[in-house]
């Protein structure tokens, strides 16, 4: 560094505390190297996987059961709506399994 360039360095970091961290948006930057993304499972779309009967059958069983329970004293009443929640856990699971799997579909754009 010359020593004209030193002089107008000193005179633009004038009033500035040596010492102090640099703001909150440039602490981060450029001490950790960006992770690469992973390339995304290329394989074949499963609708039916043991992670989605496990939400699907265990939320379903946990809702009913809750609706059952809030709906206790009148038992004929109570069954018939633990059974509907649990139907309505059901059909939600399987219009978002079919919603994933119509996005898997989808071409993605290219990586930028």
């Amino acid at each position: 560094m010359s020593r004209a360039e030193r002089r107008a360095y000193k005179r633009l970091t004038k009033n500035q505390d040596p010492y102090s961290l640099p703001p909150a948006a440039q602490r981060g930057r450029g001490t950790r190297p960006r992770r690469e993304r992973r390339p995304g499972e290329s394989g074949d779309f499963q609708f039916v996987t043991g992670r989605f009967l496990a939400l699907a059958v265990g939320g379903a069983a946990m809702a009913g059961l809750l609706a059952l329970s809030m709906t206790w004293p009148d038992m004929p009443f109570s069954l018939y709506v633990g059974l509907a929640v649990a139907a309505a856990w059901l059909l939600l699971a399987w219009v978002a399994r079919l919603a994933q799997r119509r996005a898997a579909q989808r071409p993605r754009h290219a990586p930028r």
